[in-house]
C-alpha cells in the first residue's frame, strides 16, 4: 500500500516521511512575533502557537503581519489541534486568522488564554469576521494523548498569567518548547516556574529543545516583575498632573502592580485600548487581577476629577504600545488630548525597527510640555524573556540532544546557537532554522531537508484583506515623496476665476525653508501656463495655445513636476483638479 504522506505541493517536491519527526517554523524565526510551529509524525500534525507581529515603519498601510497558511491549507485534514502557551500577541494573536482559513478540530491552552480569546468581542475583531475561539482549558502536569503525541503543559514565568512551556512526547522522543519565559523567583502571582517537571523531563531524556532566544544578549538573570514597583510608584505618586502608563496590552502582572499603586496613591484608573480591557476582564475572571471596583474610572470621570487623581493605563491596537504613544503625542487619539503637566511612563520595549519613531514621539512630548519616563534604564520596565544565565539553566535542566534557537531576531537566534555550543551541545546538533525550513529527525539523525512557503501575510485592519506588495511599495513612495494637489477654477474659455490652491501632504520637503521659496515659483509657473491657454490672454500670439480642459490639466501637472524636481530634487505625486465654470445661462 502506498504511504500516506503530507502534501508536498508547496514544498518544492520534498517528501515528508511518516516514520520521521518533522519540525517546521512558519513564523517567529528572525523576528519578534508570529510564532507558529508544526510538529508532525505519521502523517499527522500538531500546531503550536499562532502569533501575529507588528510591522516596522517601512511597511506603510500594513497593520499586522500574520503567518502564511498555504502549507497548512494543503494539509489541513492532517491537523490534530492547536496548542497555545500564553496570551501574548506574538503567541495567540493570529488564532482568529487561522480559523478563518483552516478547520482546526481542537484548540487547547491554559485558563487565561481561554478566557482572553473568549473576550474577542470587546471592541470588535480587527482581523476577520469570526466567532470567538473556543479553547479547551488544560491542567498543568497532566498528560493529554492527541494522536501519536502525548502533550503536557508546564508552568513558567512570564509577564502574562498562566504562561506555560510544552512537553510533547513523540515516537522519536520528547520535544520541549519553552515558549517565551524567564525565571522569576518573586512572581506577582506567586506561581513559580515548574523547574522540577523540566528537570524530570531532562532526566528521562529530551530529544529536541526549542528555546526562547529573545533575551540572549542580556547577561545574568532577567529581573523580576516586582522590580518595577518602586520606580512606578515614585513617578505616579509624585506626579502633579495626570499620570499615563503606556504598556503592552497583555501584561497582567504589571496591570496588578499598577492597580495596587493607584489604590495607594488615591488615583482612579482609566483603561484605554480594547486589548487592555480584554486583559483586565479576563484576568479578573480567572483570579489574576484583584482590585476594588471603586478604582475604576470612565472618560466622563476625567471632566470632574482633579489631574492628580487620575492614572491612565493605555495600549494600542492589538496591544501595541508604540501605536497608542504615537496617537497621544501627535493628537490623533479621539478620546484623550495631552496637555502640559502630564507625565507619560513608557513601560515597554522598543524594537530596533521603531527606534526612530520613538525618538520623534519623545521630541513631540517635549514640545507639548509633557514629561516622559522611558524604558528599562529608568527601572519602569523589565523584559519577559530569559537572559543568558537562565538560558543556560534551561540547557542544564533538559540536557537536549538537539537544539533549535527560536522566537527572536536573527542575531538572537545565532547568539543563542553560540551559547548552546559554549554550554556543550555539538554544533552539528544545533539548527538555527529560518521560517519555512523543514527539520527532519529520525533513526539517530537530524537534518534540514528543504523548505516550504513562509512569507508572512501583510494585513490591513480597515480593508480586511491581504495587502499586496505593490500597494506597500506605492504607499512607501507616497510616504517618502508626498502628494502635491493643485486646484484651479476656470471659465469655459480658459480664463482663471480662482486659484491656484496648492496643498502638500505626507512630504519631507513640506517643512523645509526651500519649499517656501519653491512654492512661489510653482504658483507663478502655474499662472503663466493658465495664461497661455486663456482666450483673453496677454501672452504673445506665438505662445498662445488653444484652450482645452484636459490639455490645461496636463500642462499644469507637467510644469509643477518640472519645477519641484529642479528646485527641490523631489518627485512627489502631483494631482491637478480643474473646475470649469459655465458662464452660459440655461434657455
Amino acid at each position: 500500500m502506498e504511504e500516506h504522506t503530507l502534501a508536498h505541493i508547496v514544498t518544492g517536491g520534498v517528501e515528508l516521511r511518516n516514520d520521521r519527526l518533522t519540525v517546521i517554523p512558519l513564523g517567529g524565526q528572525s523576528e519578534i512575533g508570529q510564532a507558529l510551529w508544526i510538529i508532525a509524525y505519521g502523517g499527522e500534525m500538531l500546531l503550536i502557537d499562532a502569533g501575529a507581529s507588528y510591522p516596522s515603519a517601512d511597511l506603510p498601510g500594513v497593520d499586522l503581519l500574520l503567518p502564511n497558511t498555504n502549507f497548512l491549507e494543503a494539509n489541513q485534514e492532517k491537523i490534530l489541534g492547536l496548542l497555545l502557551t500564553n496570551a501574548h500577541e506574538e503567541h495567540c494573536g493570529a488564532v482568529s486568522y487561522l480559523l478563518h482559513h483552516l478547520k482546526i478540530p481542537k484548540i487547547m491552552g491554559p485558563r487565561f488564554v481561554s478566557a482572553f480569546l473568549a473576550q474577542c468581542a470587546i471592541g470588535g475583531n480587527s482581523a476577520v469576521d469570526f466567532e470567538c475561539p473556543q479553547v479547551d482549558v488544560i491542567e498543568t502536569r497532566r498528560a493529554y494523548q492527541i494522536g501519536p503525541f502525548e502533550v503536557e503543559w508546564f508552568q513558567v514565568n512570564d509577564a502574562v498569567a498562566d504562561a506555560c512551556a510544552l512537553k510533547i512526547g513523540t515516537p522519536e522522543g520528547v520535544v520541549i518548547y519553552t515558549s517565551s519565559f524567564k525565571l522569576d523567583q518573586t512572581p506577582v502571582d506567586n506561581k513559580l516556574m515548574d523547574v522540577a517537571a523540566l528537570a524530570k523531563a531532562g532526566d528521562d531524556g529530551v530529544l529536541l529543545l526549542i528555546g526562547d532566544s529573545a533575551g540572549v544578549e542580556h547577561p545574568g538573570y532577567t529581573a523580576s516583575e516586582k522590580a518595577v514597583v518602586e520606580r512606578l510608584r515614585f513617578h505616579i505618586a509624585t506626579a502633579h498632573g495626570r499620570a499615563f502608563v503606556v504598556m503592552p496590552g497583555t501584561n497582567t502582572h504589571r496591570l496588578q502592580i499598577l492597580f495596587d499603586i493607584a489604590r495607594g496613591c488615591n488615583r482612579r484608573v482609566l483603561l484605554v485600548g480594547d486589548t487592555l480591557v480584554r486583559t483586565a476582564v479576563s484576568a479578573a475572571i480567572t483570579g489574576n487581577l484583584t482590585y476594588d471596583r471603586k478604582l475604576e474610572a470612565s472618560l466622563a470621570d476625567l471632566k470632574h476629577l482633579a489631574d492628580d487623581e487620575i492614572l491612565i493605563i493605555a495600549t494600542g491596537r492589538e496591544g501595541d504600545p508604540i501605536q497608542i504613544l504615537d496617537e497621544l503625542a501627535f493628537g490623533q487619539n479621539k478620546e484623550i488630548t495631552m496637555k502640559e503637566g502630564d507625565i507619560v511612563i513608557y513601560s515597554a520595549e522598543v524594537s530596533p525597527g521603531r527606534a526612530r519613531q520613538m525618538a520623534n514621539i519623545l521630541d513631540q512630548f517635549l514640545v507639548l510640555g509633557v514629561a516622559t519616563v522611558f524604558g528599562a534604564r529608568k527601572n519602569v520596565h523589565v523584559s519577559k524573556h530569559a537572559s543568558r544565565e537562565e538560558l543556560k539553566l534551561m540547557f542544564s535542566l533538559t540536557h537536549p540532544h538537539y537544539f533549535v534557537p527560536a522566537l527572536g531576531e536573527g542575531r538572537h537566534i545565532m547568539n543563542h546557537a553560540n551559547l548552546a555550543i559554549e554550554w556543550g551541545i555539538p554544533s552539528e546538533s544545533i539548527f538555527p532554522l529560518k521560517n519555512g525550513e523543514i527539520l527532519e529527525i529520525g533513526h539517530g539523525n537530524a537534518r534540514i531537508i528543504g523548505a516550504t512557503e513562509a512569507q508572512p501575510v501583510l494585513f490591513n485592519r480597515d480593508q480586511g484583506e491581504r495587502v499586496t506588495t505593490y500597494s506597500v511599495n506605492e504607499r512607501r513612495t507616497l510616504s517618502l515623496e508626498g502628494i502635491v494637489s493643485v486646484g484651479l477654477v476656470v471659465t469655459e474659455k480658459g480664463d482663471l476665476v480662482s486659484g491656484p490652491s496648492i496643498e502638500v501632504d505626507a512630504s519631507g520637503f513640506l517643512r523645509s525653508a526651500e519649499w517656501e521659496v519653491a512654492k512661489i515659483e510653482v504658483r507663478n509657473n502655474i499662472l503663466e501656463t493658465v495664461n497661455r491657454y486663456s482666450q483673453h490672454s496677454s501672452a504673445k500670439s506665438d505662445d498662445r495655445i488653444p484652450y482645452e480642459l484636459s490639455a490645461l490639466r496636463s500642462s499644469v501637472r507637467e510644469i509643477v513636476v518640472k519645477t519641484l524636481r529642479a528646485k527641490l530634487q523631489a518627485k512627489p505625486t502631483v494631482q491637478v483638479i480643474v473646475h470649469e465654470l459655465s458662464t452660459s445661462r440655461p434657455q
